[in-house]
């Protein structure tokens, strides 16, 4: 259980991360680019009545994702593969369908008349300022970033961020308190039938589930918060099942036998929390459902060669972060 329950927490975090990413990004279906290297040295991509995306924008993003990976994961990541792409190409896609998704969404804010308040502005302009105050003098030289690059930056970030929120505040999507249900749990856990149906009768004749569970645990671990859809269907069908203080017969699951004991049928709090999580994820699912559409339409230009001579493993990491001075002028 133990082992399984690391690589949940190691694949929340990769998710965490990517979602820093790619934001409100599924992914950019290809079409409607354009590749040239007509560009001016330092612009990336060019959209129809848009202000230009700068190079240093993508550097930016970049240095926040080197930094975070790398905090995690040591630099060592930058090695890792996912699928047939090494790692850092898998992340530099993302940075580019954000880029792009961005872009593509701020034609579409255009369109709905969505444009900033005199408040989001003034947010924006000390969003700026504080960003470029904590970068150093060369990091600036090296980066050619400007104030006025910033803004556009932010503005764009910001509007995309709106109309996000328009859109997906008009989608009717419910989410029910049952599929929403956290459960906390206890578990007996071994390789072997045998050794389980000792456990088992151990607990039955009185034996304490805590006591029993120390003793045949390797790992030590005994408690769990459970979520629908983290672990085998046999084993959520168990212990889902279960109200509080009862206790499953023995389940077998991906090759191991457990025995569960509910310690509390309904974290409300947990669940509610739940519940908000898997709506925001709906809601994500549908937007890029239904943005793919439009976006597959608008005409892009990008620098390919700009974006080849581009690193996340030996780029900068610059002192300044944009998601974390974004995120508090505007929210996550």
């Amino acid at each position: 259980m133990k082992r399984r329950k690391k690589t949940f927490i190691i694949l929340g975090i990769i998710l965490v991360v990517v979602l820093l990413v790619a934001g409100y990004i599924k992914f950019f279906n290809g079409k409607g680019i354009y590749f040239t290297t007509g560009m001016k040295s330092g612009e990336l991509i060019k959209t129809a009545g848009q202000q230009t995306t700068y190079t240093c924008e993508a550097e930016i993003l970049m240095s926040d994702l080197k930094k975070q990976y790398e905090e995690m994961f040591g630099s060592d990541i930058w090695k890792e593969s996912i699928g047939d792409a090494d790692f850092e190409s898998y992340i530099k896609d993302q940075v580019k369908v954000k880029l792009m998704r961005v872009k593509a969404m701020n034609v579409k804010a255009k369109e709905r008349g969505v444009v900033l308040g005199r408040d989001e502005k003034d947010a924006v302009s000390k969003a700026v300022d504080e960003y470029y105050a904590g970068l150093s003098d060369s990091q600036i030289k090296s980066t050619g970033i400007t104030k006025e690059k910033l803004n556009v930056m932010f503005t764009e970030f910001t509007i995309a961020k709106k109309l996000y929120s328009d859109l997906t505040s008009e989608m009717d999507i419910e989410v029910s308190a049952d599929e929403a249900r956290v459960i906390d749990i206890q578990y007996i856990v071994s390789d072997s039938e045998d050794e389980i149906n000792k456990a088992y009768n151990l607990v039955n004749s009185g034996s304490s589930f805590f006591a029993v569970a120390k003793e045949y645990n390797a790992d030590g671990e005994y408690e769990y918060e459970l979520k629908r859809d983290e672990m085998d269907s046999a084993f959520e069908k168990a212990a889902f099942d279960l109200a509080t203080g009862e206790m499953s017969k023995v389940v077998e699951a991906e090759g191991r036998y457990y025995i569960i004991r509910c310690t509390s049928d309904n974290d409300k709090a947990k669940t509610e929390v739940n519940k908000s999580a898997i709506l925001e994820k709906r809601k994500l699912e549908k937007f890029n459902e239904d943005f793919e559409k439009y976006e597959s339409d608008i005409y892009m230009e990008f620098n390919d060669s700009e974006w080849k001579g581009l690193s996340i493993r030996n780029g900068l990491s610059l002192d300044s972060s944009f998601d974390d001075i974004f995120n508090t002028y505007f929210g996550k």
